[in-house]
């Protein structure tokens, strides 16, 4: 007798050990960002085996890595079957995604790691053909710092001055994904989005330590926004998310006042003990600071911990999930008391590290309030 296939399908063990990951891969809705779906996650974990569920272990996300390649490779293949720009835009998309998520626990081979990063950009750039999208590439010559000016069809047709919101990266996210999911709430408001790739961010990830100090590229990258013909430079915002959501924090202290306000999504003044932290969250960092295998952290987090000290010239909202576990909750609350009225704190006490399950509803809000205080005020 022929066997009946069994349907495609996350399998259970897969989504009782990946739970809190499943809207991290499915993130927000998107219009230019990569993004997977249902089925991408499907066709990845079916089958995956039952005894290599350690997620702490380079052999799990060596072998997650192969799978969602291939899912990638077959969007590839999708691509350049594809006989319309539409098509082949919306095949590149979804393999910017899966190279995305191929790679972003994956640590033990830098080369492919970073090869990895390339074919993300390149099929993320590939898949704007036929949008409406104008992304405008520049560099900050003091660190070599990138950051690309995006803008619809739309804003460029007002001819005016647009404002403006600067957004950065945490250590895993890729800015071609989910900061370009973030930017989309600000295009779709007319808002200009700059999306900042400081050291050791974005294809420099691995090769560069992460700067953690990133006031002064910050403060050469407003240089270069003050000379963009088509921002309005006394209209900007700053945004980050997990660390970019910290050196938003930090941004804010030095360089508040160029800024409306700053966004802190799930970000933090002090990261949790190194010896606390998950084997695998351990080996992100240590990728991202350029450390050897086995290297304590703690003096480094010891060295990062903002104080408070006098509130920022600036307003500042910090959003933040009470279970997280990278940037507790506490150094916030500190962090509040002594801002007082020039910050404002939003705790979601059944989320963990960037509430993920609100993070719709939570930009959603916040880009409103972001288009409020980046209103023309003449």
């Amino acid at each position: 007798m022929t066997e009946t296939p069994e349907r495609l399908r996350v399998p259970e063990h897969m989504y009782r050990a990946l739970g809190y990951l499943f809207p991290r891969l499915m993130f927000l809705n998107a219009r230019y960002a990569p993004q997977v779906h249902w089925g991408d996650i499907a066709a990845a974990l079916d089958g995956f085996p039952t005894d290599d569920l350690d997620l702490a272990s380079a052999g799990f996300w060596n072998l997650w890595r192969e799978r969602w390649t291939d899912r990638a490779e077959s969007y590839t293949a999708l691509a350049e079957a594809s006989g319309t720009v539409a098509g082949r835009s919306r095949a590149l998309r979804g393999a910017a995604a899966a190279y995305h998520w191929a790679e972003f626990q994956y640590f033990d081979d830098r080369t492919v790691k970073q090869r990895l990063r390339q074919r993300i950009r390149d099929c993320f750039l590939g898949s704007l053909a036929g949008t409406d999208l104008q992304v405008t590439e520049g560099s900050l010559p003091g660190t070599g710092a990138g950051y690309w000016v995006l803008r619809t069809e739309a804003m460029r047709a007002s001819g005016e001055p647009l404002p403006a919101v600067v957004l950065s990266n945490g250590l895993d996210s890729a800015t071609e994904v989910e900061v370009m999911a973030l930017a989309e709430a600000y295009l779709e408001r007319g808002i200009a989005a700059v999306l900042f790739e400081g050291p050791g961010q974005g294809l420099r990830l691995g090769r560069t330590p992460v700067l953690a100090e990133m006031e002064p590229v910050v403060a050469e990258l407003l240089e270069k926004l003050r000379t963009e013909p088509g921002i309005a430079a006394d209209r900007l915002a700053f945004a980050g998310i997990s660390f970019g959501g910290y050196l938003a924090l930090r941004v804010a202290r030095e360089l508040g006042e160029h800024f409306r306000c700053v966004v802190n999504f799930g970000g933090g003044p002090a990261i949790a003990k190194f010896d606390g932290l998950p084997r695998r969250l351990k080996d992100n960092f240590r990728f991202a600071f350029g450390a050897e295998p086995g290297a304590d952290l703690q003096p480094r987090f010891d060295e990062l911990a903002i104080e408070p000290g006098p509130a920022p010239a600036t307003e500042v909202l910090s959003i933040s999930g009470a279970l997280d576990d990278i940037f507790p909750i506490e150094g916030l609350y500190d962090l509040d008391r002594a801002w007082s009225d020039r910050h404002s704190l939003e705790v979601h006490p059944r989320e963990a590290h960037t509430s993920l399950n609100l993070i719709n509803s939570y930009t959603l809000r916040t880009a409103d309030l972001v288009t409020e205080r980046l209103a023309d005020r003449a």
